[in-house]
């Protein structure tokens, strides 16, 4: 008799989705506007501060206002974006993050920004601002969607050059409604926010520092 060289039962679980998977086709997305207002900002205040530095007597008062500036420009203007992966959105707000998944999802739709109603809360995107040349997107709006542009029906894609809450929201509408019909119900409901350290701690240094600059020095 042949010996049984069948390969014994694995007690493993069927193999589960890496979370690289969830993340391989994730877009970022942010106003081309916020880049030029950062990257302009950044270098006339980065010119501003060293000539302070350089210049005798030196001003902290100077040196620490423009350094404050410096963050509130990161945080409030560069930083703010919206990354759309396999499983859901992340809101990356100046200092929160929101982070939900498509089944959590109960509305999205725009007014001033993008936003997302999830276990019955709101969540507003930074990030993403509405077009106020075009209709708000959403349930209880008094006005067509976000793909009737001026008239023309047609799905607008947004892209770096163009990122605005309406066509973004359609886009996550598309999303919601796709992963409705997988059958594997593999996308687990997360509706999650939480502060982000690193910001938090930057705004608090840039604050103290102007303090001390301005009242101590």
């Amino acid at each position: 008799m042949s010996p049984d060289v069948s390969p014994p039962p694995s007690d493993s679980p069927a193999e589960a989705p890496d979370e690289s998977d969830a993340l391989r086709d994730a877009r970022t997305l942010r106003p081309g506007s916020s880049i030029v207002v950062g990257v302009v900002g950044g270098v006339a205040g980065l010119a501003l501060l060293v000539l302070a530095a350089l210049t005798e007597p030196r001003s902290w008062t100077l040196i620490s206002t423009v350094v404050l500036a410096l963050a509130l420009l990161w945080l409030f203007v560069v930083r703010p974006c919206v990354v759309i992966h396999a499983e859901g959105i992340r809101l990356v707000n100046p200092l929160r993050v929101v982070d939900v998944t498509w089944p959590a999802i109960a509305e999205v739709r725009s007014r001033w920004a993008l936003e997302i109603v999830a276990e019955g809360r709101r969540y507003t995107a930074w990030g993403v601002p509405a077009d106020p040349g075009r209709p708000r997107y959403g349930r209880g709006m008094l006005t067509v969607g976000a793909n009737k542009v001026r008239g023309k029906g047609t799905t607008e894609e947004p892209t770096k050059s163009k990122v605005e809450a309406q066509a973004v929201a359609a886009e996550v509408e598309a999303r919601m409604s796709a992963d409705r019909k997988r059958k594997d119900g593999r996308t687990p409901r997360i509706a999650h926010q939480a502060w982000d350290p690193v910001s938090v701690g930057l705004l608090l240094a840039a604050a103290a520092f102007f303090v001390i600059g301005t009242f101590v020095v």
